[in-house]
């Protein structure tokens, strides 16, 4: 159940069931329409970066899946998943990219491929990896000065 659908559901309901709503009733939904309606502007309004960043994931979940549908599935389940799960893969992709970084300056273009007589993880462990808590701080840091910067 959602704000739309409840309206919805009293509008037909008085369409549909011949019942005769009087002034007083119009009146009240009216008014709730409207400040439902202003509510969401403002709390828009007040989450602009977050519509912004959105808008681009989305978009680019549309271009990864082809299916509207699908992609606002996506959207609706990275969004369930808590703010530590985020950090925490952030954390983990971060590491794999530093280590294909590695890899890749001393010619190693593809770890799927390699031969197995390389063992990635003697190659890699001289790299300094990154801790959650490192990571976590510098993320908290970004995002409250972008905060900051583009309210």
């Amino acid at each position: 159940m959602n704000i739309e659908k409840s309206f919805e559901w009293l509008f037909k309901r008085f369409q549909s069931q011949n019942i005769k709503p009087c002034q007083f009733d119009l009146d009240c939904l009216t008014f709730l329409a409207e400040w439902v309606n202003r509510e969401k502007k403002k709390e828009l309004l007040e989450n602009e970066l977050f519509a912004k960043l959105y808008c681009h994931v989305f978009i680019q979940e549309i271009n990864f899946y082809k299916d509207f549908k699908f992609a606002q599935k996506s959207m609706n389940d990275i969004l369930r998943i808590p703010i530590d799960a985020h950090y925490n893969i952030f954390t983990e992709r971060l590491n794999n990219f530093e280590r294909d970084q590695y890899l890749n300056s001393i010619g190693i273009n593809d770890t799927e491929f390699c031969d197995e007589k390389v063992n990635i993880e003697e190659l890699t462990k001289h790299i300094e990896k990154w801790k959650e808590e490192q990571v976590y701080k510098s993320l908290n840091n970004q995002i409250t000065e972008s905060l900051n910067r583009f309210k």
